[in-house]
């Protein structure tokens, strides 16, 4: 349930002028500014400078030849469309904005992917698809439940295109896409040929998801374990984003997932995340017994770029 900052106190514009989170996030979310965010060395955002955005329409859609046109527009897609092997990602967040280039970049240079050997498609998620749902007004949370749904339901259809097309597809969910991938798992089954699931959690504290229900500010101290509950975020956007992510967060996977094989799976899980907290003894434990890799790191959220390569390299050698 990675979520973009509640408020940052260092804001500029490219010319040096101060300006305010308030003010700046309304302007890049409709992509007249660009924020560039820059980080300490634990991953806590220090400073935001925005930037006047270049003037581009960017027409996303999966490029992969006779697909219908209802799934064509449920992703942005890059790399080779005559694979045999298909990664579906899921992005963190939740964000109003699916990314391309931006997860295209990560991908091929943190994770090193080869785009002649795989068709890679970041798939939409309900409120990439209609943002003004996350920026017009506050929603609730029987609303946002829906939005989880449906993002499930259209990455089972993507899953589902490509299976009948004789593909091998892997998923891979990036904290807030964890818990759709979870979610997915748990809805439709293991139908994938295999998951790569990082810094999420299959059941995460229960005050946490309850203060994100209400659009509330809550994360972990610096033992990852320790909750800390704070108030209402700031900005519609962060209410709302907060509210997406509880309707994956309330629900308890290890419950849900019980009576399924998850041997097809890897899971990397940060030590020091206080974003979501690291894995119980009891989840770590759940995770085994159903035949999943659980793979630790110790270090913070943010820092699952970095083992992004190595982790792609036992997805897909599967």
């Amino acid at each position: 349930m990675k979520n973009p900052p509640s408020n940052v106190e260092l804001v500029y514009y490219e010319n040096g002028t101060p300006t305010t989170f308030k003010e700046v996030i309304p302007l890049v979310m409709q992509k007249k500014l660009t924020p560039q965010m820059f980080v300490d060395k634990d991953g806590n955002h220090k400073i935001l400078v925005v930037v006047k955005a270049e003037v581009k329409t960017e027409n996303i859609s999966i490029a992969y030849e006779g697909i219908p046109e209802k799934l064509k527009k449920l992703g942005y897609s890059f790399g080779n469309s005559k694979s045999d092997t298909i990664v579906l990602i899921t992005q963190g967040g939740p964000f109003p904005k699916l990314f391309t280039d931006e997860v295209k970049a990560i991908f091929k240079d943190n994770g090193g992917i080869d785009e002649n050997k795989y068709f890679i498609i970041n798939s939409h998620q309900a409120q990439t698809i209609e943002p003004q749902m996350m920026l017009e007004k506050e929603i609730s949370f029987e609303q946002a439940k829906m939005l989880g749904i449906k993002t499930s339901e259209m990455l089972n259809e993507l899953v589902s295109y490509f299976k009948s097309e004789n593909k091998k597809v892997f998923i891979v969910g990036i904290s807030y896409g964890c818990f759709a991938g979870q979610e997915y798992i748990s809805k439709f089954g293991n139908i994938a040929d295999g998951y790569l699931l990082m810094v999420g959690r299959l059941d995460i504290a229960e005050d946490v998801w309850r203060a994100y229900s209400e659009g509330i500010d809550a994360a972990f101290e610096e033992d990852a374990v320790s909750t800390k509950v704070e108030q209402k975020a700031e900005n519609l956007m962060m209410i709302n984003s907060h509210k997406i992510a509880a309707a994956y967060g309330y629900k308890r996977y290890s419950e849900l997932l019980k009576n399924t094989d998850l041997s097809n799976l890897i899971y990397y899980h940060a030590l020091k995340d206080s974003n979501v907290g690291k894995l119980t003894t009891e989840e770590i434990d759940f995770l085994k017994t159903k035949g999943a890799n659980v793979v630790a790191f110790d270090d913070v959220h943010t820092a699952w770029r970095k083992h992004l390569k190595e982790a792609l390299e036992l997805l897909l050698a599967k």
